[in-house]
């Protein structure tokens, strides 16, 4: 399975003015969560404001590697979880210079569920991550990223992290892992998944014996 590795980048001096009242960067952006591969209207938002901040992008709406490298050296000096996603915290980094209000834990869930759902129909792909194929613990890690949460690349690593609880005490976006697979719980019974080459992404009942780990608190 294939890791991407993290781009190592100084970040520049900032502009005498990163935050002017009437910023030319306003399009008709949704700021959406984005990443390597993203293309759009956030993608070209986010390279504005990264170059108030002197990067020297070109404002494409291709999230390529310079911008890759752009927002993971923009994230460091701002002392932000240094992933190269475009996430709420480091979009209210880039517009306004501070970290957004800490989420209750259903908002957090809620980003989760929305996001793993979003990808339900897309297809497996061993490896991949997003954002056009995902396998079962790259639909988690992007997932959870959702909420500014950070899982590990691999499956075992995610669920070895968080505390296991009860199947009778499982909560609508617990981790749940079999064997060399993750999944997550949706509620009502439910499990979001990158489930194999044959299904991609799914909704569906929650099948076997997994255990449930608890990433949001």
């Amino acid at each position: 399975m294939c890791v991407t590795g993290f781009f190592t980048a100084s970040a520049p001096a900032q502009a005498a003015d990163p935050y002017p009242s009437a910023p030319n960067c306003v399009v008709e952006s949704t700021h959406a969560t984005i990443q390597k591969g993203s293309s759009g209207s956030s993608v070209k938002e986010a390279q504005c404001w990264l170059n108030k901040f002197n990067y020297g992008l070109v404002v494409d709406g291709q999230f390529g590697t310079a911008t890759d490298s752009a927002v993971r050296a923009f994230q460091k000096s701002k002392e932000l979880e240094v992933d190269g996603v475009v996430g709420p915290k480091t979009w209210n980094a880039l517009i306004y210079g501070t970290k957004p209000p800490v989420d209750s834990r259903a908002q957090k869930v809620q980003r989760v569920i929305n996001y793993a759902r979003a990808q339900v129909g897309k297809p497996y792909v061993f490896g991949a991550a997003g954002p056009n194929s995902f396998d079962c613990s790259g639909l988690t890690l992007r997932s959870y990223q959702q909420a500014g949460i950070t899982l590990p690349r691999y499956s075992g690593d995610q669920a070895a992290k968080y505390r296991e609880v009860p199947a009778s005490q499982r909560q609508v976006g617990d981790l749940m892992h079999w064997p060399n697979h993750v999944g997550i719980y949706a509620g009502n019974g439910k499990v979001i998944e990158a489930a194999n080459s044959r299904t991609g992404v799914v909704e569906r009942n929650v099948w076997g014996t997994p255990t449930y780990h608890r990433v949001i608190p």
